[in-house]
């Protein structure tokens, strides 16, 4: 083989070994959690600050990308700030655990029951178009976002909970 390859390859290697163990390192969810009409109560009061939780279905065409953002802006913070995704959709689907953006959040619910009265629990504006984004922070109230949240959003939103 030429130098030049071979120098490319000892500078190459480290770093995707690092990358290759930097994914490994990232829990994914272990089983996926039911997710009923009483959780969102429950689940606000339990959730450290900050949080976010992401509401999706499984035929949404920009959730992914959602969940692939959120995942990718919290794993580099320190203390770690969890990603919680519900799919509204995923009653009696196992195969979520299989989904690669699945997969960065550190838990995983699928949603059980109408989805009306939970979206009117969670904002009575809401009118079920996901992404749905829950930011929670210092605030009692989370911030509320429908879509994918801009990432200055974002690094508002973490900014204010650490200054808290």
């Amino acid at each position: 083989m030429s130098k030049p390859f071979d120098r490319l390859r000892q500078r190459a290697l480290p770093a995707l070994l690092l990358a290759l163990a930097a994914g490994l390192a990232q829990a994914a969810p272990a089983r996926v959690e039911a997710f009923g009409a009483d959780s969102w109560n429950q689940l606000q009061r339990e959730l450290p600050r900050p949080a976010a939780v992401i509401f999706t279905t499984t035929d949404c065409a920009y959730c992914p990308d959602a969940v692939e953002q959120m995942a990718q802006t919290l794993q580099a913070r320190q203390p770690h700030v969890p990603l919680l995704v519900v799919v509204m959709d995923g009653e009696g689907k196992p195969e979520l655990l299989r989904d690669p953006h699945y997969r960065k959040a550190d838990r995983l619910f699928a949603f059980a029951g109408e989805a009306a009265p939970l979206q009117f629990q969670i904002n009575p504006k809401w009118r079920g178009i996901t992404p749905y984004v829950a930011l929670f922070g210092a605030q009692p109230a989370p911030r509320l976002i429908t879509g994918q949240p801009r990432a200055a959003d974002l690094q508002k939103w973490l900014d204010e909970a650490a200054s808290h």
